[in-house]
């Protein structure tokens, strides 16, 4: 319930904010996509539910991690653990997504997005939705326990967060202490746009949820000075803008195209890598 209630606030704050400082100009506070968006995010969350209740119904009782035992420790300690060890699986999974055929296949469901906003990260394939719900079960479930209060609340919400904050349709230059500082510890959607620009055979990379340093440390950051004119997927690779069209993978034309930034941004940018 707390992760579904951040979710929720982040969500109307992203939107919000896309509007009020917006990368690319539009009309409403919401496009095609974004109604598309959240409809699938909508079906999957329902799917979710339903198999939860239905275990719960059934009695089976929840996974907990018998390898390392980390409930005798500070909250805070679990946090950070937690914490890392998600993001850090959440990175070489996404990693997997982008260079194993089979997981692209499911997952360009998500970069088929070309009007990026808050709601782009419930744009994905049921495929990409379990992988990602069954990273905190390996975690927490088989490797990991940790206490069943705020440290695994907030290691979950945070990701949560970076999610709606990445995909956010907001300007984010780099010309104050605090916004470079910001871009070094924490993703932004300068970082992440870079991730879903339409040239992604060529610049392929960006994979972290919440943090660069994996991308980082790994060789795999890609970012540049200003957000990239156009996202998505090659033509060839073109998804029907429906949840149905893409959770069947129907082929199908381009409907939006969006142009990231602007001259004045390409301006006023320092270089971010």
């Amino acid at each position: 319930m707390v992760t579904t209630i951040a979710q929720a606030l982040v969500l109307v704050l992203g939107l919000l904010a896309g509007r009020i400082w917006p990368r690319e100009a539009r009309r409403g506070l919401l496009t095609q996509e974004s109604w598309v968006n959240l409809l699938n995010g909508a079906v999957l969350f329902a799917g979710k539910q339903g198999v939860v209740l239905g275990l719960v119904y059934l009695g089976v009782q929840p996974l907990e991690g018998r390898l390392l035992d980390l409930t005798g420790l500070p909250g805070a300690v679990q946090f950070l653990i937690a914490f890392l060890t998600l993001d850090f699986a959440r990175y070489w999974l996404h990693y997997a997504d982008h260079r194993v055929p089979l997981l692209w296949s499911f997952h360009r469901v998500h970069h088929s997005a070309e009007a990026m906003d808050a709601t782009t990260g419930f744009r994905m394939h049921l495929v990409d939705f379990v992988q990602l719900a069954a990273v905190p079960l390996v975690l927490f479930g088989v490797l990991f326990r940790v206490s069943d209060g705020w440290p695994m609340h907030a290691a979950l919400t945070v990701g949560i967060v970076a999610d709606a904050i990445e995909h956010a349709n907001v300007r984010f230059t780099l010309d104050t202490p605090f916004r470079r500082l910001w871009f070094q510890v924490f993703n932004t959607p300068l970082f992440h746009s870079w991730h879903h620009t339409r040239d992604g055979q060529i610049c392929d990379g960006n994979y972290a949820n919440a943090l660069p340093l994996w991308d980082r440390l790994f060789g795999t950051e890609v970012t540049r000075e200003v957000p990239p004119e156009l996202y998505g997927v090659e033509d060839k690779q073109a998804l029907e803008s429906s949840w149905l069209g893409l959770q069947l993978l129907r082929p199908g034309p381009r409907q939006l195209r969006w142009r990231a930034g602007t001259a004045a941004a390409a301006s006023d940018s320092p270089k971010a890598s």
